[in-house]
Protein backbone atom coordinates (compact mmCIF):
# COMPACT_ATOMS: atom_id res chain seq x y z
CA UNK A 1 0.00 0.00 0.00
CA UNK A 2 1.17 3.47 -0.85
CA UNK A 3 0.98 6.41 2.09
CA UNK A 4 -1.96 8.18 1.16
CA UNK A 5 -3.71 5.81 -0.74
CA UNK A 6 -5.71 2.86 0.81
CA UNK A 7 -5.52 -0.09 -0.35
CA UNK A 8 -8.67 -2.23 -2.38
CA UNK A 9 -10.72 -2.59 0.70
CA UNK A 10 -11.65 0.82 1.03
CA UNK A 11 -9.21 0.80 4.22
CA UNK A 12 -7.57 4.14 5.45
CA UNK A 13 -4.52 5.66 4.25
CA UNK A 14 -3.06 9.17 4.76
CA UNK A 15 -1.99 8.52 8.22
CA UNK A 16 -5.20 7.05 9.29
CA UNK A 17 -7.28 9.96 7.65
CA UNK A 18 -11.02 8.70 6.48
CA UNK A 19 -11.03 8.57 2.45
CA UNK A 20 -13.02 11.34 1.29
CA UNK A 21 -14.10 9.96 -2.30
CA UNK A 22 -17.96 9.45 -0.97
CA UNK A 23 -18.10 13.33 0.00
CA UNK A 24 -19.39 15.69 -2.48
CA UNK A 25 -16.17 18.23 -3.05
CA UNK A 26 -14.66 16.77 -1.17
CA UNK A 27 -11.81 17.19 -2.87
CA UNK A 28 -11.93 21.04 -2.23
CA UNK A 29 -11.19 22.27 1.09
CA UNK A 30 -13.30 25.09 2.54
CA UNK A 31 -11.13 28.10 3.50
CA UNK A 32 -11.43 30.42 6.11
CA UNK A 33 -9.35 33.14 7.48
CA UNK A 34 -9.87 36.46 9.84
CA UNK A 35 -8.73 38.72 12.51
CA UNK A 36 -10.97 39.89 15.40
CA UNK A 37 -10.31 42.57 17.88
CA UNK A 38 -11.84 41.04 20.82
CA UNK A 39 -12.77 43.06 23.89
CA UNK A 40 -13.53 41.87 27.37
CA UNK A 41 -16.76 43.39 28.74
CA UNK A 42 -14.14 44.07 32.41
CA UNK A 43 -10.95 43.06 32.54
CA UNK A 44 -10.48 39.52 32.31
CA UNK A 45 -7.14 37.68 33.35
CA UNK A 46 -5.42 35.49 31.22
CA UNK A 47 -6.65 32.35 32.20
CA UNK A 48 -10.10 33.15 31.13
CA UNK A 49 -8.81 34.25 27.57
CA UNK A 50 -7.58 30.70 27.74
CA UNK A 51 -10.72 29.23 28.74
CA UNK A 52 -12.28 31.18 26.31
CA UNK A 53 -10.30 30.12 23.31
CA UNK A 54 -10.53 26.25 24.88
CA UNK A 55 -14.40 26.52 24.70
CA UNK A 56 -14.52 28.45 21.27
CA UNK A 57 -12.36 25.22 19.98
CA UNK A 58 -15.05 23.06 21.16
CA UNK A 59 -18.22 24.90 19.58
CA UNK A 60 -16.44 25.24 16.59
CA UNK A 61 -15.90 21.51 16.01
CA UNK A 62 -19.08 20.84 16.88
CA UNK A 63 -20.54 23.53 14.55
CA UNK A 64 -18.11 22.09 12.20
CA UNK A 65 -19.53 18.83 12.60
CA UNK A 66 -22.99 19.87 11.85
CA UNK A 67 -22.09 21.18 8.86
CA UNK A 68 -20.62 17.76 7.36
CA UNK A 69 -17.22 18.27 8.35
CA UNK A 70 -15.26 14.90 7.15
CA UNK A 71 -11.82 15.93 7.73
CA UNK A 72 -10.03 18.54 9.68
CA UNK A 73 -6.89 20.15 7.15
CA UNK A 74 -5.84 22.40 10.53
CA UNK A 75 -8.00 24.89 13.09
CA UNK A 76 -4.83 27.04 13.50
CA UNK A 77 -4.56 30.67 15.02
CA UNK A 78 -3.19 33.30 18.00
CA UNK A 79 -4.55 35.55 20.26
CA UNK A 80 -2.30 38.37 21.33
CA UNK A 81 -2.56 41.12 24.29
CA UNK A 82 0.17 44.12 23.36
CA UNK A 83 2.46 44.09 26.55
CA UNK A 84 0.53 41.16 28.15
CA UNK A 85 1.21 37.83 26.04
CA UNK A 86 -0.03 35.52 23.47
CA UNK A 87 -1.97 32.41 23.08
CA UNK A 88 -1.27 29.60 19.81
CA UNK A 89 -3.27 27.15 19.15
CA UNK A 90 -4.30 24.34 16.86
CA UNK A 91 -6.49 21.41 16.25
CA UNK A 92 -6.35 18.69 13.62
CA UNK A 93 -9.42 16.74 14.18
CA UNK A 94 -13.20 16.87 15.58
CA UNK A 95 -13.61 16.32 18.88
CA UNK A 96 -9.78 16.24 19.80
CA UNK A 97 -8.68 18.58 22.33
CA UNK A 98 -6.73 21.54 21.05
CA UNK A 99 -2.94 22.40 21.74
CA UNK A 100 -2.57 25.25 23.23
CA UNK A 101 1.20 27.24 23.49
CA UNK A 102 1.55 30.53 25.86
CA UNK A 103 -0.07 32.79 28.52
CA UNK A 104 -0.82 36.31 29.76
CA UNK A 105 0.49 38.25 32.16
CA UNK A 106 -1.80 40.46 34.45
CA UNK A 107 -5.16 41.36 33.24
CA UNK A 108 -6.25 41.50 29.62
CA UNK A 109 -9.36 44.34 28.10
CA UNK A 110 -8.24 43.31 24.81
CA UNK A 111 -6.60 41.27 22.44
CA UNK A 112 -5.89 40.29 18.59
CA UNK A 113 -7.72 36.24 17.35
CA UNK A 114 -6.23 35.31 14.40
CA UNK A 115 -7.92 31.88 13.10
CA UNK A 116 -7.27 29.99 9.78
CA UNK A 117 -9.38 27.17 9.39
CA UNK A 118 -9.15 24.72 6.94
CA UNK A 119 -11.89 21.44 6.43
CA UNK A 120 -13.35 19.19 4.30
CA UNK A 121 -16.94 18.35 3.52
CA UNK A 122 -18.15 21.62 4.53
CA UNK A 123 -19.59 24.47 1.94
CA UNK A 124 -17.08 27.11 2.26
CA UNK A 125 -19.98 29.86 2.49
CA UNK A 126 -21.44 28.70 5.53
CA UNK A 127 -17.70 28.84 7.18
CA UNK A 128 -17.21 32.36 8.30
CA UNK A 129 -20.68 32.41 10.10
CA UNK A 130 -19.93 28.73 11.79
CA UNK A 131 -16.27 30.68 12.96
CA UNK A 132 -17.64 33.69 14.38
CA UNK A 133 -21.05 32.19 15.84
CA UNK A 134 -18.66 29.33 17.45
CA UNK A 135 -16.77 32.14 19.11
CA UNK A 136 -20.10 34.22 20.16
CA UNK A 137 -21.62 31.36 21.61
CA UNK A 138 -18.48 30.10 23.77
CA UNK A 139 -16.33 33.22 24.60
CA UNK A 140 -16.81 35.90 26.99
CA UNK A 141 -15.49 38.52 25.07
CA UNK A 142 -17.09 40.30 22.21
CA UNK A 143 -14.97 40.09 18.88
CA UNK A 144 -15.43 42.41 16.27
CA UNK A 145 -14.28 40.27 13.37
CA UNK A 146 -12.18 41.74 9.95
CA UNK A 147 -11.98 39.74 7.38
Amino acid sequence: MTEGRGNDRGERGHAGHEHLSHVPDATRPAVFAARAVVRTVTPAHGDQLESDVTAFLAALSDGLAEAGCRLVGHVKGSIAAVGRGDLTFHVTALGSAPAITGGFAGMVEEAELTINVIVFGVDERELPAIVRGAWSRASHAVAVWRG
